[in-house]
């Protein structure tokens, strides 16, 4: 995939594929991806609601304001490297025109609920 100007993209960058909607490759499996959305992400101390649309598509609404976003997801050919096999998840989230200040607060908790790595 690439940016319109034909950059390619990198592993993890986020990429603005037409308005409104942002698309990720992350290193998830499509149900690891939807447990963490559904558990910890969205809990019940969590500002934001996850409700299923249909297998790999939720909508993520905040309590107490305009604020949704829907995210679907669809499962890569692995990468592999070497003798390691890594999953890879296209994961395009369908933005609102909601206030920018909303849109960065989910992205930073979906940044600390997703990211995976040590160091």
């Amino acid at each position: 995939m690439s940016y319109p100007s034909g950059r390619q993209s990198l592993v993890g960058e986020p990429m603005l594929t037409e308005a409104g909607m942002i698309e990720y490759e992350m290193g998830y499996g499509a149900d690891e991806f939807g447990n963490v959305l559904q558990g910890p992400f969205s809990g019940e101390k969590s500002s934001y609601q996850c409700e299923a649309l249909s297998i790999h598509h939720w909508r993520i609404c905040q309590i107490d304001s305009d604020f949704h976003i829907e995210i679907q997801v669809q499962e890569m050919p692995p990468r592999k490297l070497g003798l390691f096999v890594l999953p890879v998840l296209k994961v395009q989230f369908h933005l609102t025109d909601a206030d920018v200040e909303l849109k960065t607060a989910f992205f930073k908790r979906f940044h600390q609920y997703f990211h995976k790595g040590g160091g």
